[in-house]
């Protein structure tokens, strides 16, 4: 089939390119659809661009792509190149676009002729621009991640460094606060510990160039606190302020002095809280993930030192914290008892049963004494009771109870002093070797019992040698068996005269013949007075 102008014409309609067909002066003998529809995109544009000069209608002085455009096109139609593109913007007000222009030569009868086409390149061109932009952004981030892991690996060097030095808390404290005032874009930090009977952080280090006032408000403790350095102390996570607005609490207090953003972790592990890390920075944002991960570790790590130093430091204090708290719950069951059977409870002591359960005893007072072993024995709570001895208005209940304040305070080397239930209300009296543990203790029974309250809370001199030493070292003495036989024997009566019971009864209780027992009874005996006598033979 002959191919007709008519069908050359059409072929091109088809295209969505602009296409022209030039002779070599630069007229255009004809276009396709795209040409008058596309405008913006090519020179000459219009329905009625044939005939007139490609050449004539680029201004040469609007910009150089339209130089390139006349230059490369000439160079084309005197045969100096076989083909020559072009890539230029041409945006509109409401949109960028950008194009390419190819200009290609070819010959018909002597002449020389070109087709110059504009074609629209602007998505490739919107996606090589998205490409850089994230090459660019890829290149910052590489280097804000080279200057933060340069300035992160000093300051935990420095701070590692610090506690593996250090010789006490203060100094641990007063360093950590030191080291990140000084790295930016840090510029205040601070470390607060709990005062338990305000219920508030109490400053106990401070560095920084920012005047930051720690005293012209109290932080109070508490998931509801205004401050993110209560709230990271009472539920044991980090809180960031990403950026302090001047109207808030947290604005009140840090806002005139440039603080930014505030991140504060708490200092505690498993077992102690030692209070919690407040850091400030001078911009908004300072404290994305990475920088939280680091100074949570860090977090940790201070923790840990400040706990070897304590316990360490324990062994040789000469100061102990002594905590009274009541159990008001009326489900509990010793406040129960009270009410039921109108009786007083006195702890009297406890020891360990071959099964591993805790045995408390209680020394009771009151007309219906004699009752209450009917009222533990039927009470869900209790798992065992038993009146070993009865006297007037009283007696003595050996009891072991499915959750147990005392088992608490013992797995938590707490010294239970005394324990007194009274019309419906329990008052304990503990002795601690650590501030630290006293918060997560009083919380510990907080959390299994309503009414809980704190009613003393004070430090005093170590005696020189505490009732707790010297049981630890007879108990080290003492076999399980032996200590068993000894405390079974004491608190059931065995040595008082007369005797409210006598060696078979207690062999039975313990499950052993009487000959064992009293063999276990005899040398537990002599361990004690071994004890008790030892200073006089030096």
């Amino acid at each position: 089939m002959e191919v007709t102008e008519s069908i050359a014409r059409a072929a091109l309609d088809t295209l969505s390119s602009q296409v022209a067909v030039l002779d070599e002066a630069g007229h255009i003998l004809f276009t396709n659809s795209s040409w008058g529809s596309a405008g913006a995109g090519s020179a000459a544009a219009g329905a009625d661009a044939e005939g007139t000069n490609y050449f004539d209608s680029v201004d040469p002085t609007a910009d150089d792509y339209a130089i390139d455009a006349v230059r490369g096109i000439r160079r084309v139609l005197d045969g100096e190149c076989d083909e020559f593109t072009l890539e230029y913007p041409c945006h509109s007000p409401d949109e960028r676009r950008w194009f390419l222009m190819r200009a290609t030569p070819f010959e018909i009868g002597g002449g020389n002729f070109a087709t110059v086409a504009h074609i629209d390149i602007t998505d490739r061109r919107l996606a090589e621009l998205e490409a850089q932009e994230h090459a660019r952004q890829a290149e910052r981030e590489r280097h804000t991640l080279e200057h933060l892991v340069d300035r992160i690996n000093g300051l935990v060097q420095d701070i590692t460094r610090l506690l593996v030095e250090s010789v006490s808390r203060e100094e641990i404290e007063r360093g950590v606060c030191e080291r990140l005032a000084d790295t930016d874009p840090y510029v205040f930090a601070w470390i607060g510990s709990a005062d338990i009977p305000e219920e508030r952080l109490r400053v106990r280090a401070a560095a920084g160039s920012a005047d930051v006032d720690l005293e012209a408000e109290p932080f109070d403790l508490g998931a509801e606190a205004a401050t993110p350095s209560g709230q990271a102390f009472a539920d044991g996570d980090s809180r960031i302020v990403s950026t302090v607005d001047t109207g808030s609490a947290v604005g009140r207090r840090y806002g005139d002095a440039g603080v930014e953003s505030v991140i504060s972790i708490p200092l505690g592990n498993r077992e102690s809280e030692y209070g919690v890390l407040t850091v400030c920075a001078d911009h908004p944002d300072a404290f994305d993930e990475r920088e939280q991960v680091v100074l949570e570790a860090l977090g940790r790590a201070i923790a840990n030192a400040i706990d070897a130093l304590e316990r360490k430091r324990t062994l040789t204090a000469d100061r102990i914290v002594e905590m009274e708290f009541t159990v008001g719950d009326p489900e509990f069951v010793l406040n129960a008892a009270t009410i039921d059977r109108d009786c007083r409870l006195s702890f009297s002591g406890s020891v360990y049963g071959s099964d591993g359960s805790l045995r408390e005893f209680y020394t009771v007072d009151g007309p219906d004494a004699g009752e209450v072993g009917t009222f533990f024995t039927a009470h869900d709570a209790v798992a065992d009771a038993t009146v070993l001895t009865e006297h007037d208005d009283g007696c003595l209940l050996q009891v072991t109870l499915r959750e147990s304040v005392v088992e608490l305070l013992v797995d938590r080397g707490v010294v239970t002093k005394a324990v007194t239930s009274e019309d419906g209300q329990t008052e304990f009296t503990t002795e601690l070797s650590r501030e630290a543990d006293a918060r997560s203790l009083f919380e510990s029974v907080a959390d299994r019992f309503d009414g809980t309250e704190l009613v003393g809370y004070h430090e005093h001199e170590r005696p020189v040698r505490t009732r707790k030493e010297f049981r630890a070292g007879l108990e080290e003495r003492l076999t399980d068996r032996q200590l068993t036989a000894l405390r079974t024997a004491y608190y059931s009566g065995f040595f008082d005269w007369p005797r409210a019971v006598d060696g078979d009864e207690l062999a039975a209780m313990m499950d052993i013949s009487r000959s064992t027992f009293h063999q276990h009874l005899r040398v537990a005996e002599r361990k004690l007075l071994d004890s008790f006598f030892e200073h006089d033979r030096q």
